[in-house]
């Protein structure tokens, strides 16, 4: 990279929104299980051998691996806005001998996916970096089963952080019930259960979607 993309690339570590891809090795380090292992974060998403799952901004992929594991009969889907990111994704879990994962790039508000598609829905350090959390947790709402479990993770050090009770709020407006959380301050977990429609007032940008996009973890 040039002097002025690397330059790029540190202001957006710092700043908030989109993560740079370029700073993907800060994702993957081994530092991070001390904030939150891969085993501890997959213990958190009360997974089956066949769930169908889906994760909105994988990064890298430093939590992907865990997951993939234990779906030997089910599937986990990655999806993220940046390419790099999903190459990344994909080496890592081809490293590990996982193949039951699928990668797609694109809009978090606009996820690709029919309607209860998935059993589980997760998403570390990401919900803060969308253009419009609303709209994404409505078109998550979408994608999963009735009765499926949505996961939010929260990190201390991520400039885009959201308290737990806005996360909340966010996700009941939605149709999700909270279920229970792990963790406390700035380091959670919010579980929720998809238990009724949206309510009508959250718009967004449901209808034109534009402006809206999904991020990396």
């Amino acid at each position: 990279m040039s002097v002025g993309e690397w330059g790029k690339a540190i202001r957006g570590f710092f700043g908030r929104g989109l993560f740079p891809h370029q700073l993907s090795f800060v994702l993957g380090s081994a530092l991070r299980r001390f904030v939150l292992s891969p085993e501890e974060l997959a213990d958190r998403l009360h997974l089956k051998e066949s769930s169908r799952v889906l994760e909105v901004g994988p990064g890298p992929g430093y939590f992907s691996v865990e997951v993939a594991r234990r779906l030997p009969q089910g599937r986990l889907e990655l999806f993220d806005l940046q390419r790099e990111m999903l190459d990344q994704a994909r080496r890592r879990l081809e490293r590990a001998g996982l193949h039951n994962v699928g990668f797609t790039q694109g809009d978090a508000c606009n996820l690709p996916y029919g309607e209860n598609q998935f059993d589980v829905v997760f998403l570390v350090a990401v919900l803060g970096e969308v253009a419009d959390p609303a709209t994404c947790l409505r078109d998550i709402h979408r994608t999963l089963r009735p009765g499926g479990l949505l996961s939010i993770t929260e990190q201390p050090g991520d400039p885009d952080f959201l308290p737990l009770p806005t996360v909340r709020a966010l996700a009941e407006q939605q149709g999700f019930e909270f279920v229970e959380s792990y963790g406390r301050g700035k380091n959670y977990t919010a579980n929720f259960r998809n238990v009724r429609p949206p309510r009508a007032e959250a718009q967004g940008c449901a209808s034109g979607r534009s402006g809206c996009e999904s991020v990396s973890s």
